[in-house]
Parts: C-alpha cells; structure tokens; sequence
C-alpha cells in the first residue's frame, strides 16, 4: 500500500502564557487573571488562527455510507482517573459538545483533517466548560479541558482506517494506572488550540463518513466507507517495559501498525516509539 505514517511533535516558539505581545503590564495581570489559558494562548497566535481559516473545512452530511470500516468506544469516566466531580461533569459537556461538532463529518479520498480547523478554538461562548487540562505538569481547570478523549479516539479511528498519519502529539506524562485499557499505552494524540494538533489524511482512495456521539456513559466513534476497504489494520506492541532513571519511572513501549491483506499477507508500518514520566505508583517487581 505504500501509506506512511508521518507522527511529529511540533515545537512552536511563542512567548509564555499569559504574555501578550503590546500590552501594558496590568492589562497583561488582567488577562491572567480573566481569561482562559487556551484564550491567551490563540491570543498570542493570531498569525496561526489566520492560517487555519485559509484551508478549508471539510463538509459534514447526514447521508450514511453502507460499510464500517472501524469502530470504538471508550467510557466517559474510568474508577481509575478520580477527577473532582466538577471537572469531571465539564469533560463530558466537552465531550460531548466535540462529538456534536464532528458528528457526520465527510472525508473524501486525499480530504485533509485538522482537529484545530474543525473543532476551532475551544470557548465558553461556543459551549466548552473548564475541564481537567494538563500545564507545566499540574492538572488544572482550563476551557475545553477533556477534549482528548475524542482526540484520542479519532487517532485510533484514523490508523485502523489506514489513514496517513501528518500531525500528531502524545502525552509527555502517564498520570493514571490502566483501567481496562483496549489499546497499547501511548496511542493518545493530546490537542491544545492553536499549538498542537491533529491532522492526517485519508490516502486510501474511499470516501469515508465519521459518526461520533455520546450514549450511556460512553463516547462512541465509527468510520463508515462506501466501498469495503481492501484491508484491515490493527495496532501491535512490544518493547514494553517500566524503567527508573534518576529515581524517576518511565514508561516505555513502540507501536507499530500491522495491514492485513485478502492474500493473507502482514506489513508491519512503524508508528512512534513512547516514553512517558509516570506520576503513580508501579509495582516494583515491573521495573527494570
């Protein structure tokens, strides 16, 4: 098939948060203190904002398509992850609202999708909450907190869809235990509007139609096709393992994606390799 998958964390510099260019500094203090960090950041990035309404959105239809291509579902709260119950009510209204936002969304074959043209800035006056978001390595409430669940799950849609992967970011921490997790450590994709997002491109020459809600506790993502596709991909790891350096652990593993073919034959496509600093306690026995 030839498809490459091209995952990048992209490292864009930009004054600290907060620190709005031309502004006196008790504006700036008033702005701390006011509005919403993923605010002052898009704030700081209008020249990115700009370039994100240059490309086109793509189209959403209520017009179904006859064959599933993948599907998953992940549950909107883990025992596992005990967020306060505020934060955790405002991740799912975030939840939710991406879901209504991306629900039927088109992808025609060579379409291009970006999280941040789509979803855009993730505001109060749109209808995100203050949601559990994650800055210098503390969680805190910020708007649109919680987002990367969809994100997430639209980056396992997109690899088992056999799209081409352009731009995505992982998780620099591992800050809970697993909780009946169905996927390979590492395989998250974080957003944060307008620095880091998620685009790929769906290169496999079908047209392709995303179904995304929410339904009894439980965010539901479905990649439909009009024609079956002449594949099937699956996610495979190895090199798993929990390492202490420095007295800290890591978690550690790579990903790879395995194409099945109707003669029967696999390709094995590298995705990342993942190393993240874990903020719970490890079994010592599992650390090498």
């Amino acid at each position: 098939m030839g498809l490459l998958v091209a995952s990048k964390q992209v490292r864009v510099a930009m004054p600290a948060v907060g620190s709005l260019p031309g502004m006196p500094s008790a504006l700036r203090q008033l702005a701390r203190r006011v509005l919403p960090v993923s605010v002052r950041v898009a704030l700081t990035q209008g020249p990115a904002m700009v370039a994100l309404l240059k490309v086109p959105a793509l189209e959403r239809t209520a017009k179904p398509l006859p064959h599933l291509a993948c599907e998953r579902q992940t549950p909107l709260r883990r025992a596992a992850i005990p967020y306060d119950e505020r934060l955790q009510r405002a991740k799912e209204r975030n939840v939710s609202r991406a879901a209504e936002l991306l629900d039927g969304l088109s992808l025609p074959p060579g379409a291009l999708f970006s999280w941040h043209r789509q979803l855009g800035p993730p505001l109060t006056l749109r209808g995100f909450a203050p949601g559990p978001e994650l800055h210098e390595d503390t969680l805190e409430a910020g708007t649109g907190g919680g987002l990367c669940q969809v994100s997430n799950l639209l980056f396992w849609l997109a690899l088992h869809a056999g799209f081409t992967i352009v731009e995505r970011h992982r998780h620099a921490l591992d800050l809970f235990p697993d909780d009946s997790r169905t996927t390979p450590f590492g395989c998250g994709a974080t957003v944060f509007f307008p620095k880091k997002d998620l685009r790929f491109v769906n290169s496999t020459g079908v047209e392709a139609r995303l179904t995304l809600g929410v339904r009894a506790g439980f965010l539901l993502g479905q990649l439909h096709t009009r024609a079956p596709l002449p594949f099937r991909c699956e996610l495979v790891e190895s090199s798993h393992r929990f390492t202490r350096r420095a007295g800290v652990v890591w978690r550690e593993n790579s990903v790879a994606r395995r194409w099945h073919f109707p003669d029967g034959s696999t390709r094995d496509e590298w995705i990342a390799e993942h190393a993240a600093e874990v903020r719970y306690n490890v079994d010592p026995t599992l650390i090498t």
